[in-house]
């Protein structure tokens, strides 16, 4: 039988990326959802669905990542044998090492209709292997330069990437959505800032955003900021923001520690951004239309976000991404990628 939109992005979660079995002891970790953030419709689903399958599945409801887990949560969590979180808290320190091989997946599809979209649908492994195809072209690359329409001039090099890694986080993301982040500790230049600083979603902290009335430029060198320019009085409220969260979490405020930009061109946000900007900061992060920072304190991914709109990445003077779009065509990695996957060509098109 054929599956509809929704089913095909439901199996790419359960069986593409979590893979898994009948038998198997699932998780569901769904937040309220009356903070905005998931729809209940997308765990209500998923469970009806793993469950047809001989999947051993319960669903958790949870608060936001202000709250921990209780007692009654971690003993659940321990007793799978895979979590899916439909919850931000699952995304909170994401980049530290897990001390056991349970399955856990992070997932960005927080409504149907993204689940159902090419977002959710596109298979899970195509995209796996366009994020290593891209990682590829980082690692053999000399030189690479970071522009924006803004006014961002950023170059650098890809020495600091992790090579040693096996991954870059310790859990499966669904859909993948980035590259492994490459350092900024060689990379010197400025960066326009504009819209909003937002939360890396790595730790809860209030406000989440600081709002940039007029776009202002850091200019960093070898990955610390060095000054700030523009309007003074968004300068002092940057500043502010940053000497807060610093003390709050005893971190170094002047390190641009890493940045990636989304791989996913399926993702799209049709909220107004001043709503809620840090859902559309840790939405529209997935989109290749954005390149972010993390920033403030000296670890992946730092506290504080710098959201690049529309990049060009230049690698060797020849564009990876031109203007918030990636030219998947014009390197042998990322083009091999596509003959695999015809799947990818409906939304890699330069």
């Amino acid at each position: 039988m054929e599956l509809s939109p929704l089913q095909s992005g439901i199996h790419n979660l359960l069986f593409n990326c979590a893979e898994l079995n009948s038998g198997d002891r699932l998780l569901v970790v769904s937040e309220d959802p009356a903070l905005g953030w998931y729809d209940p419709l997308v765990s209500e689903k998923l469970v009806i669905e793993a469950r047809k399958f001989g999947v051993e599945t319960k669903l958790l409801r949870v608060n936001g990542p202000d709250e921990e887990l209780g007692e009654d949560a971690l003993e659940y969590i321990n007793h799978a044998t895979c979590v899916i979180f439909l919850a931000r808290i699952g995304d909170q320190n994401r980049f530290e090492p897990r001390e056991n091989n349970k399955k856990v997946v992070m997932s960005y599809a927080r409504t149907v209709g993204t689940l159902a979209s090419s977002f959710g649908t596109i298979p899970y492994p195509a995209v796996v292997e366009m994020k290593k195809a891209i990682e590829r072209i980082f690692a053999r690359a000399e030189l690479i330069h970071i522009k924006c329409p803004n006014g961002t001039n950023l170059v650098g090099q890809s020495g600091e990437l992790n090579k040693k890694a096996k991954t870059d986080v310790s859990m499966l993301r669904f859909p993948m959505v980035v590259p492994m982040p490459i350092s900024a500790r060689n990379f010197s230049g400025r960066v326009r800032l504009i819209d909003y600083l937002t939360s890396t979603g790595s730790r809860y902290y209030e406000p989440a955003s600081v709002f940039l009335e007029e776009p202002i430029f850091v200019y960093i060198e070898s990955g610390k900021i060095n000054r700030f320019e523009g309007n003074s009085k968004v300068i002092s409220r940057v500043e502010s923001h940053y000497s807060k969260i610093s003390k709050l979490f005893q971190i170094d405020k002047d390190i641009v520690h890493s940045w990636h930009a989304g791989i996913h061109p399926g993702i799209t946000y049709d909220k107004p951004i001043i709503e809620n900007p840090d859902r559309w900061s840790n939405t529209m992060f997935a989109s290749p239309r954005y390149l972010h920072f993390h920033t403030c304190g000296d670890y992946a991914p730092g506290e504080i976000c710098w959201m690049v709109r529309d990049p060009s990445i230049l690698i060797d003077d020849k564009p990876l991404w031109l203007k918030g779009e990636i030219c998947a065509r014009k390197f042998p990695e990322t083009s091999e990628c596509l003959s695999n996957w015809p799947q990818l060509s409906s939304v890699y098109r330069e």
